[in-house]
């Protein structure tokens, strides 16, 4: 009887299940934390709204295999690749001292093996999400949502709504901390970047925001930047320079050389940061130097201080990688193996490298590390490739496999800010769903390639 219902599944019906799950996903994720904002267990709240969502998911792709809309034996480069980490992540939860923690977490901030898995689903359902009308809803959804985070940072950040000040004078609700609130403002403000910059007049029939203007979409850069600025994080200046660095190297490649819109894009940025700099009192400033102050008082790049204490906590994983570097010391398991280690040093330990991937080296080991490096090449390339003229052959090739919109385009900045301010960040349940999501959108697959 179920076999037989199904059956009658159609690709439409598909689509639509696969559309309603990531919607409801990015409003409900954020729930929690707005209403219980220092609360623990709210990101366990999170986690196990994670966890359903992996099994739905999970469940859709696994008709969509039963109905051969999916071959397994036609799987592109990053699937093998989550393939890959699934395994990794098993073995990790196998030789972990705390297995509870490494299979479900979330403890504090952690990531529990079932909540990583519901990462992965959620990059197989938005990557075979190919009808084009659920793409740019679920992309407009993202958008006003990021658009209401926007606005709660800012009312936090000028004391206008008055929160338990876990952390005073920056934006952390509904995100739970500064630096995560950090990274998903790169995820808004890439998206907003990428939607400016790819706008044609030729597009407005096709585009997901057609009743916009290149104006609109300005304002909407400008309230990604004040969230940057919000944040009070360091960490959020990576990604917005390399999101500037990889929109100038596009605008080169693709021979339009819009550079007045580049430049308007910087303008706007300094422009807030004096603005709030004003307000604040130059503190605005003084975080996005305040890294280059660190080195100078202590002398050396490499001195503890550097990066709010990154530099010293790497340090010293690293010190741990030759004892487990090919397995790691299991997912989640960082803080004991720190602990037994080091013990407590200036009041600290880390629990979480502030680095993706070290913390994926040391946790799940040197396998996992390649599997997620190649993953996001698996993206990169095909991403960075739609916009490369002169690459029309391989463009061609990779066209009937891939779906190539707006889309994607508008997607590839934000993927390309958020892999790069994660080398001094870390992946949490508050933001990382939203992350494979794009990554998702990006990798869309046409089923009939598959």
């Amino acid at each position: 009887m179920i076999l037989e219902k199904i059956r009658t599944i159609t690709k439409e019906q598909t689509q639509k299940m696969i559309f309603l799950g990531l919607a409801i996903m990015i409003f409900i994720l954020p729930i929690p934390q707005c209403i219980w904002p220092d609360e623990a267990s709210t990101i366990a709240m999170q986690a196990t709204f994670l966890m359903l969502l992996g099994l739905y998911f999970g469940v859709i792709y696994l008709i969509e295999i039963y109905k051969k809309r999916v071959s397994l034996k036609k799987q592109g480069l990053a699937y093998l690749c989550i393939y890959g980490l699934f395994l990794v992540g098993i073995i990790s939860v196998l030789i972990s001292q705390d297995k509870s923690l490494a299979l479900y977490g979330p403890k504090n901030r952690s990531e529990g093996f079932l909540t990583l898995i519901s990462y992965y689903f959620i990059f197989i359902a938005a990557s075979l999400l190919e009808n084009k009308t659920y793409r740019q809803r679920i992309l407009q959804f993202f958008l006003l949502l990021g658009s209401i985070v926007t606005v709660l940072g800012i009312l936090q950040y000028t004391l206008i709504l008055e929160m338990k000040e876990r952390f005073p004078g920056m934006a952390y609700v509904p995100m739970r901390n500064p630096n995560f609130y950090a990274a998903f403002a790169i995820l808004f403000v890439g998206i907003g970047i990428g939607g400016f910059l790819t706008y044609r007049e030729d597009l407005k029939v096709t585009h997901p925001f057609r009743w916009w203007n290149r104006a609109f979409w300005y304002v909407l850069i400008l309230f990604g930047y004040a969230a940057c600025i919000c944040a009070s994080s360091s960490v959020v200046y990576v990604g917005l320079i390399m999101i500037f660095l990889m929109s100038f190297f596009l605008e080169i490649v693709t021979k339009r050389r819009r550079f007045l819109s580049l430049l308007l894009l910087v303008v706007g940025l300094v422009t807030m940061m004096i603005l709030f700099d004003l307000i604040r009192g130059g503190s605005v400033s003084e975080e996005f130097f305040s890294v280059g102050n660190q080195i100078q008082e202590s002398g050396s790049v490499f001195a503890d201080s550097v990066g709010t204490n990154r530099m010293g906590a790497w340090r010293r994983i690293v010190a741990l990688l030759p004892e487990h570097w090919l397995f790691g010391c299991g997912i989640e398991q960082l803080g004991r193996t720190y602990l037994d280690k080091y013990g407590w040093i200036n009041g600290t330990y880390f629990d979480k490298a502030h680095n993706e991937y070290l913390h994926l080296w040391i946790t799940e080991g040197i396998f996992a590390v390649l599997f997620y490096l190649v993953f996001l090449f698996a993206l990169f390339l095909p991403g960075i490739l739609q916009f490369m003229e002169k690459f029309k052959k391989k463009i061609k090739i990779i066209e009937e496999k891939y779906v190539f919109d707006e889309i994607t385009q508008i997607v590839f900045l934000a993927f390309f800010g958020y892999i790069a301010q994660a080398f001094f960040n870390i992946s949490v349940v508050q933001v990382a769903p939203y992350f494979w999501m794009m990554c998702g959108l990006l990798y869309s697959r046409k089923r009939e390639a598959i």
